[in-house]
């Protein structure tokens, strides 16, 4: 008698090959949740007037400053994760691992974007957002470098994203010292990456032969 292999003890380690189409639609999911969850934090107490009012819009304003960051920062994950999948048709177990691996950081944005709002001049508020998307972007490099080919590496297309999870890893060691410069620091990932997009695309063109 054949002994059954397929219980729940081998279960998980069998290879996984699942069409993109389920990935992505998957990722599309739980994307849409996330910046859901995002806005339903930005609230507003009832009854107010006078400096009350006041004081509380200002506090809005802050949840709203916090929720266009993430909500970007989502939206930019979203939109490189659909192109990182462009080259393949089929998912195998390592990029879907990874890919759940990321997921489960983007479900977490909402709760490091309150913890943001409610303490970012302590160190617990841009250190816990800084590890969570920078541990998001690295994993969706490593998602990038699995699906597409080896001549394409290092194109514009994958600059960005070590670039992203450098600036806000070190932004952990940054809060250490100053919460509001750690903040600060994220912008930086703005300019680098684009210059390294342009340091790409240029070395590319350089590389190509003439026509």
């Amino acid at each position: 008698m054949r002994r059954d292999t397929t219980g729940p003890s081998t279960y998980w380690l069998e290879d996984v090959d699942l069409p993109k189409q389920r990935v992505l639609a998957l990722a599309d999911a739980v994307i849409a949740i996330a910046m859901t969850l995002l806005v339903l934090d930005i609230e507003l107490e009832g009854g107010l007037s006078g400096r009350a009012l006041s004081d509380a819009l200002d506090d809005v304003w802050r949840q709203m400053g916090t929720f266009l960051l993430s909500a970007v920062v989502i939206a930019s994950f979203w939109r490189v994760h659909h192109a990182s999948l462009k080259g393949v048709e089929r998912i195998g177990s390592p990029l879907f691992w990874l890919n759940v691996l990321f997921l489960v950081l983007i479900s977490l944005v909402p709760f490091p974007t309150r913890v943001l709002q409610d303490y970012g001049d302590q160190f617990l508020g841009p250190a816990l957002y800084g590890a969570v998307i920078g541990a998001a972007s690295m994993l969706l490099y490593l998602m990038e470098l699995l699906s597409t080919p080896r001549r394409e590496r290092g194109s514009w297309r994958t600059v960005p994203l070590p670039t992203v999870a450098v600036v806000f890893l070190v932004s952990v060691g940054i809060a250490a010292l100053s919460p509001v410069a750690a903040m600060y620091s994220w912008i930086a990932a703005v300019p680098l990456s684009a210059l390294g997009q342009w340091y790409a695309v240029r070395s590319r063109r350089a590389a190509s032969p003439p026509a």
